[in-house]
């Protein structure tokens, strides 16, 4: 997969959300945040955009309670929205963790936790800072399930997931779609951007994990 150039950040996603714009007409604006790298790459970029054109910004954060860590992340979304004159509210979910499937299901409660607080605040386009790597790997665990051509798409520019997100009328966008994390990374720190890591991003008992530190640097 081929990327844009590293000072195409800001262009890039201005492109994308300019097009959401002229098809879906949004006038409040929410974005996933979990205060790592891309969600707060997210973040500044669509404070800017926002403020420019006119549309009204929110950010939400799910607490998922899972690391000792979440209250700090969870400040450090309000602090960071707060700083760019944005409003934040965030939710609380309640995992299982003696299952197996803990990935699973955060990925469940977090999506409808997201699509409940746009409900709430009547936005009707949500963004989350999915980018390329994060395309690259979900085709390859789609291609390892053994998915038909559907799932071996990838992720879409757009669409509206309402079993997913438990609203009908929300669409999910991801403008960051065409960036790699490196390209994201190094925006960020030009820009002096801080974010947050989440320590089970290097836990390799999760399939996404493993494809990350394992198998997809022996294929680059």
């Amino acid at each position: 997969m081929s990327s844009p150039a590293a000072g195409s950040v800001p262009a890039t996603f201005a492109r994308a959300l300019d097009a959401l714009r002229s098809r879906f007409s949004p006038t409040t604006i929410a974005i996933a945040c979990s205060g790592g790298l891309d969600s707060m790459v997210l973040l500044h970029l669509a404070s800017g955009w926002c403020r420019e054109h006119g549309h009204t910004l929110l950010v939400f954060h799910v607490h998922h309670g899972l690391s000792t860590n979440a209250d700090a992340w969870q400040r450090h979304v309000e602090a960071s929205a707060a700083a760019l004159g944005v409003r934040a509210d965030h939710r609380h979910v309640q995992i299982d963790t003696g299952g197996s499937g803990v990935e699973a299901a955060a990925r469940k409660l977090r999506y409808r936790a997201l699509g409940d607080l746009c409900r709430e605040h009547r936005a009707t386009l949500l963004l989350t800072a999915h980018h390329l790597d994060d395309q690259a790997e979900t085709v390859l665990l789609q291609l390892l399930r053994g998915s038909g051509p559907a799932g071996l798409s990838g992720m879409d520019a757009a669409n509206s997931a309402p079993e997913l997100l438990g609203n009908p009328e929300l669409v999910m966008a991801r403008p960051l779609l065409p960036l790699s994390r490196t390209e994201l990374e190094a925006h960020a720190r030009a820009l002096g951007l801080d974010w947050v890591e989440d320590e089970s991003n290097s836990d390799t008992r999760y399939a996404r994990n493993a494809l990350r530190h394992r198998v997809m640097p022996a294929l680059g």
